[in-house]
C-alpha cells in the first residue's frame, strides 16, 4: 500500500465506484477502501431501482419527459421538503448517468421504463431496473472498475475499515486511518477523501439516537453502520436530515437477525394486489384505509403508530379464497420433507413468531398483544360495512367479512430501505461544518449524506441509487482535484 493517494475513496459501493473509476480514467491514483469482502455495498440486496427524466429510453417509446418534470414530481411527492439544489443537480445529470451505464453493458429490461408503485408514483413512466435488480448495476460497474484496477490506478482493499481521519492544525483533512484483516491501524494519507461509506441501518444502537428513538427494522446492509457519518462528525462536520424519516410501509422481522426483516414476504400494494384483510395497531383500530391508492398515506399513517407496528387481520375464508398474500417463505421449519397439503401458511405460521392463528378473535387479541375489546369491536364495524357495502375508512374493496375461525395475525413493522440523516454538504459534495463552511479535502456522496437530502420527508423512486451514481461521476470526473494535476497543469 502507498503512503500517499490523489484521492482515497471509502466504500466501495453505489457512489464510491464511479468516484474512483472517473478520477483514475483522469490521471488520478485511487486507494478504494470497503470493509466487506466484495465490493457493490446496498446493490446487492438494492431493488436497483433508477430514475431519469428525459433518456434517450423514453425518447425511443414516445414517452415525453424532462429533467424539469422529474424535479417536479420530487419536489411534489416530498412535499417540498427535499433540498432543491441538491435535486436539481440529481435529476439535471440523471440521463447522462442511465445512458453511461447502458453504454458499459448495463442490462435494463425491455419494458423499462415503467411507473413503479412500490413508493409514490411519478406522474411519467422514468423507473427503470435491470433482471437482476441492484446486481444488474454491480454486472456492470463491475468489469468497468476493473480496467482501472488492472491498470494500476485503482487500489482496491477490501476486510478493512475506516477508524478516523487526520487533520492539520486548521482542520484540512490530510489522510485517513484504516484497520485491516491483520487488526493493524494504519495512516494513509491523500489529496482527497471521499467518504461513500452508506448509511446506517445495520447499527442498533446508532439508528434510534439518530431518528427519534424509533426502533430499526431494516434490509440494510451489514457495512451500513455510520463509520463514515462518525468519522465525518469526527472531523467537524454536522447532520441534517434525520428529522426527515419516513418508514416503508411493512416487513416482517427475521428471526435469526432481529432488528432486520424479510424482504418480499407480505404483499401489501394495492396496485398489485388488493387487500382483504384489515390493518390495526396495537390498540386495535384500523389506521388507514387499506386500498388507499397512495403509498405516502399508508408510509405517513404507520409513522403514527406505536412502534411503527401493525397487524395483517384476516380469517380462514379470506385465506382460502384471496388471492396469495404471502409470496415466498426462505426456508422448510420441518424436518423432512413437508407435511401433506402443507402450504406456504403453513410454513410461516408454524416457523414465525409474527405470524400468530387463534381459534377466536379473543385468542388472537391475546397472543398478539392488541387491545381485545378494541379488536372486536373493529372487526365488528368492518364486517358491517362489508355487508352494507359502506366501510367506515371508505375502503372500496371488501369482498369478504372476517368472521370464520381460525383467526390469523401478521404482524408488521415499519422498515428501513435507508437511512435519512447525513453529512451535511454543499453543491460540490464538500463535507460542511455548523458554520457551513467547508472541511478542506473531504467529501461525501451516497447514503451518507443522508437519504431525505433528495426525496426529503418521502419516498422517491429511483432516487437513491440513481444520485449516488450521478454525484460519484461528478466528483470523479470534475470536481476533485490533486497536485499532480495542478502541477501539471502550470
Amino acid at each position: 500500500m502507498s503512503l500517499h493517494y490523489d484521492a482515497i475513496v471509502i466504500g466501495a459501493g453505489t457512489a464510491g465506484i464511479p468516484t474512483a473509476g472517473f478520477a483514475a480514467r483522469r490521471g488520478a491514483r485511487v486507494l478504494l477502501v470497503d470493509a466487506a469482502d466484495r465490493i457493490g455495498g446496498t446493490l446487492h440486496l438494492s431493488g436497483g431501482n433508477m430514475s431519469a427524466g428525459g433518456t434517450r429510453i423514453q425518447e425511443a417509446k414516445g414517452i415525453a419527459d424532462s429533467p424539469q418534470q422529474h424535479y417536479d414530481d420530487i419536489m411534489r411527492i416530498s412535499r417540498n421538503t427535499a433540498d432543491p439544489v441538491m435535486v436539481r443537480a440529481a435529476v439535471d445529470n440523471a440521463p447522462d448517468t442511465i445512458h453511461w451505464l447502458l453504454d458499459i453493458g448495463f442490462e435494463m429490461l425491455p419494458e423499462m421504463p415503467v411507473i413503479n408503485h412500490g413508493h409514490e408514483a411519478y406522474l411519467v413512466a422514468r423507473t427503470y431496473w435491470g433482471p437482476e435488480l441492484g446486481l444488474s448495476v454491480l454486472k456492470a460497474l463491475e468489469p468497468w472498475l476493473r480496467e482501472s484496477i488492472d491498470a494500476g490506478r485503482v487500489e482496491l482493499r477490501l476486510n478493512t475499515k475506516l477508524t478516523g481521519l487526520r487533520q492539520d492544525d486548521t482542520g484540512n483533512v490530510l489522510g485517513v486511518v484504516l484497520r485491516g484483516e491483520d487488526r493493524v491501524s494504519r495512516i494513509v494519507m491523500g489529496d482527497n477523501v471521499v467518504l461513500t461509506t452508506g448509511g446506517y441501518t445495520a447499527d442498533p444502537d446508532l439508528y434510534p439516537m439518530l431518528n427519534g428513538g424509533h426502533p430499526l427494522y431494516s434490509l440494510g446492509d451489514e457495512f451500513s453502520r455510520g463509520e463514515g457519518i462518525v468519522a465525518g462528525l469526527g472531523a467537524g462536520g454536522y447532520m441534517r436530515g434525520a428529522d426527515l424519516m419516513l418508514p416503508t410501509f411493512g416487513g416482517v422481522e427475521d428471526p435469526m437477525r432481529p432488528g432486520f426483516y424479510l424482504g418480499g414476504i407480505v404483499n401489501l400494494t394495492p396496485q398489485y394486489r388488493q387487500p382483504w384483510e384489515i390493518f390495526v395497531n396495537r390498540e386495535g383500530q384500523r389506521f388507514i384505509c387499506e386500498d388507499a391508492d397512495s403509498v405516502d398515506a399508508r408510509e405517513r399513517a404507520l409513522l403514527e403508530q406505536t412502534d411503527l407496528r401493525f397487524w395483517v387481520i384476516f380469517d380462514q375464508r379470506i385465506k382460502d379464497e384471496a388471492p396469495g398474500l404471502l409470496t415466498e417463505w426462505p426456508e422448510n421449519p420441518y424436518e423432512g420433507d413437508p407435511p401433506a397439503g402443507h402450504t406456504i401458511y403453513d410454513t410461516a405460521f408454524d416457523a414465525h413468531p409474527d405470524f400468530t392463528r387463534a381459534e377466536s378473535l379473543e385468542e388472537l387479541a391475546i397472543k398478539t398483544g392488541i387491545d381485545g375489546a378494541a379488536l372486536g369491536a373493529t372487526v365488528a364495524a368492518f364486517n358491517k360495512g362489508v355487508a352494507e357495502r359502506a366501510d367506515p375508512l371508505g375502503r372500496q374493496h371488501h369482498p369478504l367479512p372476517i368472521a370464520t375461525p381460525p383467526f390469523y395475525a401478521i404482524r408488521n413493522h415499519g422498515t428501513a430501505v435507508k437511512t435519512y440523516g447525513g453529512l451535511a454538504v454543499d453543491p460540490s459534495l464538500r463535507v460542511l461544518r455548523r458554520n457551513d463552511v467547508p472541511i478542506g479535502n473531504l467529501y461525501a456522496a451516497g447514503e451518507v449524506v443522508g437519504g431525505g437530502l433528495l426525496t426529503g420527508n418521502s419516498f422517491c423512486g429511483g432516487m437513491s441509487v440513481t444520485p449516488a451514481l450521478t454525484f460519484g461521476r461528478m466528483l470523479g470526473d470534475r470536481i476533485l482535484r490533486w497536485r499532480r494535476n495542478e502541477a501539471a497543469a502550470e
